[in-house]
C-alpha cells in the first residue's frame, strides 16, 4: 500500500509525540511505501528553515530521504481545479493547500495520514487518521 504523510503527522513526529511516532510505524508496514507530498515537503520545510532547528532538520531530511519521490504533475493541477470547483460550487471551500495535498494523493493513489479529517472531509479521497 502507498500513504502520504500530512503536514500535521510530520509536525508531531518531529515534536516527538510518541502517538503520531507509533501511528506512523504501526501503519507503514515493511511492505507499505511512503510519499511526502511536494507542497508538505514546503509547509514543513519552510517552517523548520525558518526556526533555524537544525536537529529537526536532520530528522525531517531522514524522514524524506526514507521516502518515495513524486512530482506535481499537470494531472495533479488539473485534479486540483477539479475539486476547487467542486467544492466552491457546493459553498464548502477549504485551503488550496489541502486541495492540492488532496488532489496529489487522489492521482497518485495514494491513502493520506493526517489528523486533519474535518479538512479533507468534503473531499473523496481515501484517508487514515
Amino acid at each position: 500500500m502507498m500513504y502520504a504523510l500530512d503536514s500535521d503527522i510530520i509536525s508531531y513526529i518531529l515534536k516527538g509525540y510518541d502517538n503520531a511516532r507509533k501511528k506512523f510505524n504501526h501503519t507503514i508496514g515493511d511492505e507499505d511505501l511512503y510519499c511526502i507530498p511536494p507542497l508538505v515537503y514546503y509547509e514543513v520545510k519552510r517552517g523548520l528553515d525558518y526556526l533555524k532547528a537544525t536537529a529537526k532538520l536532520k530528522e525531517f531530511k531522514n524522514l524524506y530521504d526514507g521516502s518515495i519521490k513524486s512530482d506535481m504533475t499537470t494531472e495533479i493541477w488539473e485534479k486540483a481545479i477539479e475539486i476547487y470547483v467542486r467544492l466552491k460550487t457546493k459553498g464548502k471551500i477549504v485551503g488550496d493547500g489541502d486541495i492540492f495535498i488532496a488532489a496529489f494523493c487522489i492521482v497518485n493513489d495514494y491513502t493520506l495520514i493526517t489528523n486533519n479529517l474535518k479538512h479533507y472531509g468534503n473531499i473523496e479521497i481515501n484517508l487514515m487518521g
